[in-house]
């Protein structure tokens, strides 16, 4: 070689020259050995990492069903219509050429440079521009290519609009923002397509570049609002989970807002799996470049203790209340165990409307706009006086601490007709006449003389203890989410707070104290089967959601004891027979719920709201049946309705009913809306 020939001849400048060279040679021999031998992998595993990129995919939501196996909630196929960017990137390119020859012709106009005519002229002067000094900034070019990407991807939507017949919008800035964090992902344009639109795509096929037709799961509610309040609903969940690794990018997911839910959101959503899509240097992705890393795992299926026939009898009759203006709730148990047969809540909402998403506006306005409180659950965080229901407690109070229900007790009149009671120089109004008065006679007529004379000779400690034994103040135990303890101090507290034989009074008759439907239902349970207080059970199993699944289902088991109330039989029996007769009676407040060939026990009540420049009731209707063998507990709750008798009393006929004709096989249950 001419290189180490010049190295043995005797010129000292060449040889130095010679030498010099060689050693260049060795060093960039020595680099790139580094380089491409001993760095081979560093790099190769830094390209891997720059092109491709985790995508976490949210699992598929286990379904709730009702106790006989009946979707209440589950999952269906949406279509919609995604665009991929880098399909038009072409598109981009000549785009951006045209526009960039615009703006260096209006740049060299602005600076006084002639613009070249002629087809020559101008073909030399793409090649001279530069050395012209005409050339765009830094600046310049990512305003024009954020523009240039607007208008290809607007002009794209808007023809897809075209064919489907419809408008379609797409702001710059959320181009934007899906370009710079999530352009190797499709930009969904359409998120739900129409079966006549799906048909529509399908048969004319698309010649539109970078639009695709795709299938996703979405939670679907098959009987619209109907236990919207149960079921409750689901929030967009954008919150990070670091023990579920680090991702690159989260697909669309979802978390348990309230309700079931919410309360059993982890064992609902399942476990997310992961894939990776591999991009170019760009940040597009290759096509068919997917690969699923881990399959998701789809969540465990809810199955409740819910008769869905019977949701929908007792939806139907709380709606009947007042069409349009109706604010209540009705509560169904068995009081042999404790299941929520059923459970509504009115006025509902369509918890689908979650699904995409709600603005404040909407929010504010209708969801939790007031008298309507639509996303109130009202039998279970409602909390409300329980005005002569409470007259149940009362009276086993009474009995227990000696009462002879034989006693007579005289109401002296009062002003319009009805009768009243003196505390001292207070009035306080009775809703039954004036007269005498059995235990049996007081109850069926719901005499606040009555009980209210016994009540204050019962004394704090004895009254309030007996709603305690019960579960009054405290949480039902119930697993939807919402839930209020009520408002029911013990005697400390009562005496802690200065309460006076007023307030006891009050107390006496079910006011200045408060409960939930769903806490009542508990106690009437209670009541119908010797004092046996259950907790309240909502949830019958959990099941695999893996139709190939092995597992066994997780079973919440039945009738599980809170606590016993030890009463005297005779007190039972007194208390149960007079709510049967106050049914049964003529002369009772609850005969509107009377039914033929089934006995209904009742109580009606009726509760005075006041404060903050308003007045209003709160009307009940509590009860069990049939007496003889009780099977059914139906709590009724409307917010200004007229008397606990005139509006709560017909609702639970209309439930009782349902039950009543069922059991004889009259019906075969009410379709869901």
């Amino acid at each position: 070689m001419l290189l180490f020939d010049q190295l043995n001849k005797g010129d000292r400048a060449l040889r130095t020259v010679a030498w010099v060279a060689l050693g260049g040679l060795l060093l960039l021999g020595a680099q790139l050995w580094r380089l491409q031998i001993f760095s081979a992998a560093k790099y190769r595993q830094s390209q891997e990492t720059q092109s491709f990129r985790t995508v976490r995919v949210p699992a598929m939501r286990g379904k709730i069903l009702d106790r006989n196996g009946i979707e209440l909630v589950g999952n269906a196929p949406r279509y919609q219509l995604d665009l991929y960017l880098d399909e038009l990137r072409p598109q981009f390119e000549t785009e951006y050429q045209h526009r960039k020859l615009q703006v260096l012709a209006a740049k060299r106009v602005a600076a006084g440079e002639p613009e070249p005519t002629g087809f020559f002229a101008q073909f030399l002067d793409k090649f001279r521009h530069k050395k012209r000094g005409v050339r765009l900034t830094r600046d310049e070019i990512g305003a024009l290519e954020r523009q240039v990407r607007y208008t290809v991807v607007s002009n794209t939507v808007a023809a897809v609009g075209q064919r489907m017949g419809m408008a379609i919008g797409l702001s710059e800035e959320a181009l934007q923002h899906h370009y710079l964090q999530k352009r190797f992902l499709p930009l969904s344009i359409v998120t739900s397509c129409t079966p006549q639109q799906v048909a529509q795509i399908t048969e004319q096929g698309w010649a539109i570049p970078g639009v695709a037709l795709e299938q996703v799961a979405v939670r679907s509610y098959p009987h619209g609002p109907l236990a919207a309040h149960l079921v409750g609903n689901l929030k967009r969940n954008d919150i990070y989970d670091e023990d579920e690794g680090v991702f690159d990018y989260r697909l669309p997911d979802y978390v348990g807002g309230t309700g079931l839910e919410k309360s059993f959101d982890h064992e609902l959503r399942g476990v997310a799996g992961a894939k990776s899509i591999l991009v170019n240097s760009a940040g597009y992705r290759h096509r068919q470049a997917e690969e699923i890393i881990t399959p998701a795992e789809p969540g465990q299926n809810l199955v409740t203790t819910i008769d869905l026939a019977l949701q929908v009898a007792v939806e139907q009759a709380l709606n009947g209340v007042k069409a349009g203006d109706e604010r209540g709730a009705v509560v169904v148990m068995n009081p042999a165990n404790g299941d929520v047969l059923a459970m509504a809540s009115a006025p509902a909402f369509d918890p689908s409307e979650y699904v995409n998403g709600i603005s404040t506006e909407r929010y504010n306005s209708y969801f939790l706009a007031a008298p309507e409180r639509r996303s109130v659950n009202r039998a279970s965080i409602g909390e409300y006086s329980p005005g002569s229901t409470f007259k149940i407690i009362n009276a086993l109070a009474l009995l227990e601490n000696g009462l002879n229900p034989a006693e007579i007790y005289t109401v002296e009149a009062g002003p319009g007709g009805k009768g009243r009671y003196m505390l001292g120089r207070r009035p306080i109004g009775d809703t039954a006449p004036p007269g005498d008065y059995d235990f049996r006679r007081a109850f069926i007529r719901s005499s606040n003389s009555y009980f209210i004379n016994y009540g204050l000779k019962l004394g704090w400690d004895r009254l309030m203890a007996m709603g305690h034994r019960f579960g009054l103040g405290e949480h039902a135990g119930i697993r939807i989410g919402e839930e209020a303890p009520g408002f029911f101090p013990t005697g400390d507290e009562a005496r802690e707070r200065g309460w006076s034989q007023g307030n006891l009074a009050n107390v006496s008759i079910g006011q200045e104290i408060t409960v939930t439907p769903l806490q009542m239902a508990v106690v009437l349970s209670a009541v119908a089967n010797g004092g046996k207080v259950y907790w309240p059970r909502i949830v019958d199993r959990l099941e695999s959601g893996d139709v190939l699944s092995n597992d066994k289902p997780v079973v919440v088991k039945p009738g599980q004891l809170r606590s016993q109330v030890n009463l005297q039989p005779r007190s039972w029996e007194l208390v149960r027979a007079a709510m049967r007769d106050d049914v049964a009676d003529d002369e009772g407040s609850g005969k509107a719920s009377r039914l033929k060939n089934f006995a209904v026990c009742g109580k009606t009540g009726t509760a005075e709201i006041k404060g903050y420049g308003r007045k209003d009731k709160v009307t009940w209707f509590t009860s069990f049946a049939p007496y003889e063998a009780p099977r059914y507990v139906v709590i009724v709750m409307v917010e200004s309705g007229g008397s606990g008798g005139g509006t709560c009393a017909p609702v639970a006929k209309k439930v009782y009913e349902f039950l009543r004709d069922r059991e004889q096989g009259l019906t075969k249950g009410v379709a869901a809306r």
